[in-house]
């Protein structure tokens, strides 16, 4: 719709500037100080602000014909042509209306009129042209907010559809390997058996809620992360220890959901889960003066055979996840990976100015 016919606020400002603009054309045919001045203005104010009703579609023709990517040329050559014909309609509109003004009160104003109608020509294609520059910008902020709403839109759908996709990717291994404990341990112990399927259905629903909020804090990730270790604990049994230490500051700071569950499988999946006397996987998150650093490490088996055809303990598509989502999250957001001769260590650096409501994220 157009943007003043759909204020009347802004269409009333519209239509009072134009009367304003009536003092241009009567100042070319009278001196302010004269004392037909106020004659002139009368013949002037309605055929300008006509002029101005009558330019109202010209928003019409920038939207169809826009700067770009039209070409500069081929816009000038349209609003020139029709500059020069709304001049003209013009300088006839105030024509007609001096000669209505004679017949009241003669005082020639239209012979006035005639006699400088190459100046009011020109009046009247600038008034033209100023509509036009007008229209341009409006529409061109138009169309700058336009692209920055699909822009965010698009933004918004890439984050839930990837979240979405995160959640769906319970890792195949973990589930399967679940599933194998729980049926094994039906025999061998069922009392263990019930334990590990509660674990894992609370597992699960914890995820699935997790996963449902955009950002959580540390603290409430690595509820969600001890879940996971608790059955693989069972599962893993005297091989898997863990070291969590946290601090309080750092378990505050807001962060993605599902951002550092993908670590800490990788480090049981990649790593200690190939070793044959196991490992302790430790985790530290601490605060910087400006970033929140959190470091998960862990053993692997280097004679390991590689998953996926990747170097042994070096990680699989989670790691590669967990880039790509700080990467559209935050500016200055880093995922660094150090391989050692036995031991494997994820480093994720979150800025903290940024930490609680990342780009595009409003705060819950």
């Amino acid at each position: 719709m157009h943007p003043l016919l759909s204020e009347r606020r802004a269409l009333v400002a519209y239509l009072a500037a134009w009367l304003a603009l009536s003092y241009l054309p009567a100042s070319m045919l009278a001196s302010p100080g004269d004392g037909r001045f106020l004659l002139v203005l009368a013949a002037a104010a309605p055929s300008t602000l006509l002029f101005g009703v009558a330019a109202l579609p010209v928003y019409y023709l920038c939207r169809a014909v826009p700067l770009w990517p039209t070409g500069a040329g081929h816009v000038l050559r349209v609003h020139a042509a029709l500059g020069l014909a709304w001049a003209v309609a013009w300088w006839v509109l105030l024509l007609l209306a001096a000669h209505l003004l004679d017949w009241a009160v003669p005082g020639e104003l239209a012979g006035e009129v005639e006699q400088r109608w190459g100046a009011l020509l020109a009046l009247g294609a600038v008034l033209y042209l100023a509509v036009v520059a007008f229209y341009t910008l409006v529409v061109s902020t138009q169309r700058a907010r336009a692209l920055e709403r699909r822009a965010v839109a698009a933004s918004l759908r890439a984050r839930e559809a990837q979240l979405s996709l995160l959640k769906a990717q319970v890792h195949p291994h973990f589930l399967f390997n679940s599933l194998n404990a729980i049926s094994a341990l039906t025999v061998e112990d069922p009392r263990r058996a019930r334990e590990l399927c509660v674990l894992l259905a609370d597992f699960l629903r914890g995820s699935l809620a997790v996963g449902e909020r955009g950002m959580v804090s540390l603290d409430e990730e690595l509820r969600l992360a001890r879940a996971y270790l608790d059955i693989e604990r069972i599962r893993l049994g005297d091989r898997l220890a863990v070291d969590i230490r946290v601090s309080p500051p750092a378990g505050e700071v807001r962060l993605p959901a599902l951002l550092l569950q993908p670590l800490v499988e990788n480090a049981i999946t990649h790593g200690i889960a190939t070793c044959a006397q196991g490992g302790t996987l430790s985790l530290e998150a601490r605060i910087t003066p400006s970033m929140l650093v959190v470091t998960v490490t862990n053993p692997f088996d280097p004679q390991a055979p590689p998953r996926r055809g990747r170097e042994s303990g070096s990680g699989g598509m989670g790691l590669t996840n967990v880039s790509r989502r700080i990467s559209t999250f935050y500016h200055g957001a880093i995922l660094t990976t150090r391989r050692e001769a036995d031991r494997f260590t994820s480093t994720l650096v979150l800025p903290l100015e940024q930490g609680e409501t990342p780009r595009g994220e409003a705060r819950p």
